[in-house]
């Protein structure tokens, strides 16, 4: 009997740790995006979460490619054109904020394979499953079902299609896989933000 006992704690005690490990275990000490338009609808728990990323990192494109704040199109197509030319100069464009953002993200159960996006996880599952556009969706798919995606193979579907800049599953995918993980490249002791072109303003 008390083997079974034991074989039943120890059992509790596992999931126990499995749905631990499930959670993200940095907190961000501020949102400053709550009152911003919802964004995705994916996991309760970290929906929050994403939201906040993905608002950091429109406001930093934002304010590094469209001075006017007029123009969220010339931004996003300019910062993914340099994206995908290793031109992004991060140490210039990064607010603190969105540094605290992925400091955060890093810890997001299963979303990151060393150091890289990992396009199996539940998180890009369900952006993938509900890209807006079907041309997109269908690509997306196909190329992670093949183990061919990245984010080079990837480029010239959105470059082809305009509509991703309204679409706010496949922006929170752009955020993650073409800014969030380069990060995990960086030497933030090297970057002085206070004296970035971003500011911890509200994108417009």
């Amino acid at each position: 009997m008390k083997t079974k006992n034991l074989h039943f704690l120890f059992f509790i005690l596992l999931a126990f740790n499995f749905n631990c490990k499930q959670q993200v275990t940095a907190k961000l000490s501020e949102y400053k995006y709550t009152e911003q338009k919802a964004t995705i609808t994916c996991n309760p728990d970290t929906d929050a979460l994403l939201k906040e990323a993905f608002y950091s990192f429109e406001n930093d494109i934002i304010k590094a490619y469209d001075k006017t704040g007029k123009n969220k199109i010339k931004a996003y197509r300019t910062f993914i054109n340099f994206s995908i030319g290793n031109r992004v100069q991060f140490d210039k464009i990064l607010s603190k904020h969105t540094k605290e953002v992925f400091d955060a993200l890093k810890t997001y159960p299963n979303l990151w394979v060393d150091n890289h996006l990992n396009y199996n996880s539940e998180l890009v599952s369900c952006l993938a499953s509900k890209i807006a556009d079907n041309n997109l969706k269908t690509t997306f798919n196909a190329l992670v079902s093949t183990n061919s995606m990245s984010t080079k193979v990837f480029t010239p579907a959105i470059r082809a299609n305009s509509r991703y800049v309204n679409d706010p599953y496949l922006l929170t995918y752009i955020a993650l896989d073409y800014f969030y993980a380069k990060m995990f490249q960086l030497d933030f002791t090297k970057i002085n933000f206070e004296t970035n072109t971003n500011s911890t303003e509200k994108a417009k």
